[in-house]
């Protein structure tokens, strides 16, 4: 299945008022003031000047390194300005466009204010994806503020689509009179760059955006910005799968590796946690499953690298993240079974009469829509017994699940 696929970021511009273009900062020499409604290049040169080099994450670390970063940073403490992001709207058209939610949901978005970011001459930021500040980040907003440049366009990429924002044109048209800055909202699991910049001056106001508190159910966050006309193809796809008797005619589940990363602790995020931080087309799927009158959850899906030998196929879908501590354990598939709430999935290679020695679990054909890649991948360590006792670990996915009745019980009776 070929599933439409969401742009995940959004542009635009936004005017500036004589209180939100003017910036304070400090610096060795003193305090300075730069007006972005008509700033010189000498106040840029000296903005820039003030700047540290900027470093970037890697395994945790911060590291240095300005053949891969080259540009300029201003820690919070050094600078300020009255741009505000929810009051100028642009939190609003970000979150109206990533997600669909209504004005009243803003209240559940939290914005800060990062870093400050100068891109003289030659610099530029290579192709990275954010480091989530913790697991309820969800994105980030770039404004770039009106200075005249070329060059420093932000380049997204998201599954092989590579998409180009050219912001220095357009901040090109900001007047002294009339000023405006360019924003770019994105998430965060988006690989995103930033160009060399070629001439002039790019400064840039970073924000982490979050979801202040958690949400159990999507219904919060009323999915993407794609047209109906892609939201009723996806229905269209789906819809003709229930109405072939041959697709799972004795029932089953069809499961969807999710498009989009998710930070989450292992041992303290909840599933409905991440169900109701879902976006892009993790979202709509749930949107169009459930207008179509489906069941769709977000599950764990478990296996073992010892499960292999005897259970060549199969795998656990579980509601939760599993505790091992304190568990004894020889295959995963078999001690998940002894929850009964575990589904045990397995493919058309399998053999089924393996698996079905598990009395109390359901045992389901399962159709894989969209394989789960390396997205969402986590692992659980274990004390595995056998002939002697080792350290083992159970590998798991995060996916949604649909619930497919048997061919002679499927009904289309789509809500209006």
């Amino acid at each position: 299945m070929k599933v439409v696929d969401i742009p995940p970021y959004c542009t635009g511009t936004v005017p500036l008022d004589s209180s939100q273009s003017i910036l304070f900062y400090r610096s060795k020499e003193g305090a300075s003031v730069v007006d972005f409604a008509k700033p010189t290049e000498a106040e840029l040169k000296t903005l820039a000047e003030a700047c540290s080099p900027a470093s970037f994450g890697r395994n945790n670390e911060d590291i240095l390194d300005e053949n891969y970063r080259k540009t300029g940073k201003m820690e919070l403490a050094d600078f300020g300005i009255h741009f505000s992001p929810l009051d100028s709207g642009v939190l609003q058209t970000v979150v109206e466009s990533l997600f669909k939610i209504d004005e009243r949901s803003t209240a559940d978005i939290k914005v800060e204010l990062y870093k400050l970011n100068v891109y003289g001459p030659g610099s530029f930021f290579k192709a990275h994806v954010d480091t989530p500040r913790s697991d309820t980040m969800f994105g980030s907003l770039v404004v770039i503020l009106p200075t005249p440049h070329t060059g420093g366009s932000l380049l997204f990429r998201h599954h092989q689509i590579e998409y180009t924002f050219n912001s220095a044109a357009a901040v090109s048209e900001s007047t002294p009179d009339a000023p405006y800055a360019a924003f770019a909202g994105f998430f965060s699991d988006v690989e995103h760059e930033v160009a060399e910049v070629t001439s002039g001056y790019r400064v840039t106001l970073t924000y982490n955006l979050y979801h202040a508190t958690p949400t159990t159910e999507p219904g919060g966050i009323l999915l993407s910005d794609i047209a109906d006309a892609d939201e009723n193809a996806l229905k269209s796809v789906l819809a003709s799968f229930l109405s072939n008797p041959t697709f799972l005619p004795d029932g089953g589940l069809l499961a969807f590796g999710l498009s989009y990363q998710y930070p989450f602790n292992y041992s303290s995020t909840h599933l409905s946690d991440i169900r109701g931080r879902l976006k892009g087309i993790d979202a709509l799927l749930i949107r169009v499953c459930e207008s179509l009158e489906l069941n769709a959850f977000l599950k764990a899906l478990y296996h073992g690298e010892r499960d292999s030998i005897f259970f060549d196929s199969a795998y656990c879908f579980m509601d939760h993240f599993v505790n091992f501590d304190y568990a004894e354990v020889e295959h995963i598939v078999p001690y998940l079974c002894n929850d009964d709430r575990a589904i045990v999935g397995y493919d058309e290679h399998s053999n089924k009469a393996i698996y079905e020695g598990f009395d109390d679990n359901e045992v389901l054909d399962v159709v894989w829509a969209m394989p789960p890649d390396h997205r969402n991948e986590f692992k659980a360590q274990y004390m595995a017994y056998g002939n002697s006792a080792s350290i083992e670990y159970a590998y798991g996915k995060l996916c949604l699940v649909v619930r497919i009745k048997p061919a002679g019980e499927r009904a289309m009776n789509e809500r209006e």
